[in-house]
């Protein structure tokens, strides 16, 4: 499913990175095991869109599978820029009190 999922998305937008995380695990009271994903998604084709709109590009082309295969979406959508800063944020380092 991962497979398909990045191959659809890839066909659609132009990707500066992807990644596809099954999660189905924290859910084990659905008995699916891939069912449940978290996507991050990094496209300048997100410029200037908000992120209501991005999320609806991401459930539009993977509408199918929402319909059949998929039971729960998470989806993270980034410009390059956005992207950078998220990043530099996690993993900054922490100023020294006694600084």
């Amino acid at each position: 499913m991962k497979k398909i999922i990045k191959r659809k998305i890839k066909n659609k937008i132009k990707i500066k990175y992807i990644k596809i995380y099954n999660i189905s695990n924290r859910h084990k009271k659905f008995n699916k095991k891939n069912s449940h994903y978290k996507i991050i998604i990094v496209s300048n084709n997100f410029y200037k869109i908000n992120i209501l709109r991005r999320h609806q590009i991401i459930y539009n082309i993977l509408s199918n599978e929402i319909n059949i295969n998929i039971y729960g979406i998470e989806i993270f959508t980034y410009t390059k820029k956005e992207w950078d800063i998220e990043i530099n944020k996690k993993f900054s380092s922490t100023k020294c009190i006694n600084q």
